[in-house]
């Protein structure tokens, strides 16, 4: 386990500690039922054991993390009915936030969707998994900001950290297909051109797609 070029400031330690760790259980660099100690976090961190051990019991609280007293501390596994139940409740809060982005949406904004997905389109001809997931987070997460309710904003990030790490463990090899992007020009035409219904079925249909390559890569 080893945590390269993360040495952190001294000032608001906690935090940055808490960060850090997170941000390398959600990518993947802490894989999935890795047992972690708080003294080996310490000595690559470069920080006392105090803010490793508040950031760990914060992750534990957060289920990235579990442990047994006295025994082991671990990066949770992935667990398959807990992904269904998230993506259930993403498609049902995103599809919320695309209704209210209807409402909000300016043509500056739409070009800015438009361009993120230009990007996405070039990281699948780079054959780049690692962007095609950072751009279509991207999209999505510009569609939930178009609807300006920071409520539904802060509910869907929390959700979607869990989102990307289970997304970057099966996709790390995989290249999304054209299908997504297709997807994403018909949410655009549809928020572009007042057809809800249509935007609504394909964001369902974009979420749903990369649900089911996670259920047939686990079986």
């Amino acid at each position: 386990m080893t945590l390269k070029g993360k040495k952190i400031n001294r000032v608001s330690m906690r935090n940055n500690a808490y960060e850090i760790i997170k941000n390398a259980i959600i990518s993947g660099e802490l894989e999935p039922e890795m047992k972690i100690k708080d003294k080996e976090l310490s000595e690559q961190l470069g920080i006392s054991r105090t803010p490793i051990r508040e950031a760990m019991l914060r992750l534990e609280d957060e289920e990235f993390i579990i442990s047994k007293p006295n025994s082991f501390t671990m990066v949770a596994p992935i667990n398959i009915t807990e992904v269904k139940e998230i993506y259930s409740i993403v498609i049902a809060l995103e599809s919320l936030a695309l209704q209210e982005a209807f409402i909000h949406s300016t043509p500056s904004q739409l070009k800015q969707l438009e361009d993120i997905n230009n990007l996405y389109k070039k990281a699948i001809e780079e054959s780049n998994a690692k962007k095609c997931l950072t751009y279509d987070m991207e999209f999505h997460a510009h569609i939930v900001g178009m609807s300006k309710n920071k409520e539904l904003e802060k509910l869907l990030t929390k959700l979607k950290d869990k989102i990307i790490r289970v997304e970057s463990f099966y996709f790390h090899k995989a290249i999304p297909k054209q299908k997504s992007v297709n997807e994403h020009d018909m949410i655009i035409d549809g928020l572009r051109n007042n057809k809800y219904k249509e935007a609504e079925d394909m964001l369902r249909s974009n979420w749903m797609n990369s649900l089911n390559h996670i259920l047939s890569e686990d079986k």
